[in-house]
């Protein structure tokens, strides 16, 4: 009820509330915007245990990641092709020289990749944002951790004493 109450109340973001999922995301943005993933779980201890995951929609991942698929799918026919490895399957001769054909497959996989970088880095501030919304609107509170890595020991430094001066010899 406090998610739904914050999305609702925050004219920036819309978000999708249920008893077990929370989904948060800004209004305005570009396709890679940050979506927040609240896992809610009922706690042995009487409350909810909150896992919070910001990250890309996953439907836009998963395009991505067909998208670059196909692309290095042409990058490997292209080269086998441009490498003459398949006798059937090869430029030709005028092909081969033309550079700008024979790049392109490649020129676009790094401008899709590119892309996507620039569109994750124009929302590199909405995942702190919406962590904070959350967090504000269902008081959550830090947990308590599980398991702890072992504490280092404080270096000890070796008191150093004075060094006797060297005897001059007469």
């Amino acid at each position: 009820m406090k998610a739904q109450s914050a999305i609702v109340s925050e004219e920036q973001v819309v978000g999708v509330a249920e008893p077990s999922l929370v989904l948060i995301r800004k209004v305005q943005g570009n396709m890679f915007q940050t979506v927040l993933r609240a896992k809610l779980e009922p706690d042995p201890d009487g409350g909810t245990a909150i896992e919070l995951t910001t990250g890309m929609d996953r439907i836009v991942l998963v395009f991505c990641l067909l998208f670059l698929g196909a692309f290095l799918t042409l990058c490997v026919l292209w080269i086998i092709a441009y490498v003459r490895i398949i006798q059937s399957f090869q430029f030709s001769d005028d092909d081969r020289h033309n550079y700008l054909f024979v790049l392109m497959p490649f020129v676009c996989t790094l401008l899709g990749v590119g892309l996507a970088q620039l569109g994750r880095y124009g929302s590199r501030d909405e995942a702190p944002f919406l962590t904070r919304l959350f967090v504000d609107a269902t008081d959550a509170k830090k947990a308590k951790v599980v398991a702890k890595a072992p504490k280092p020991e404080p270096k000890v430094e070796a008191k150093r004493e004075p060094r006797p001066e060297a005897e001059t010899e007469a």
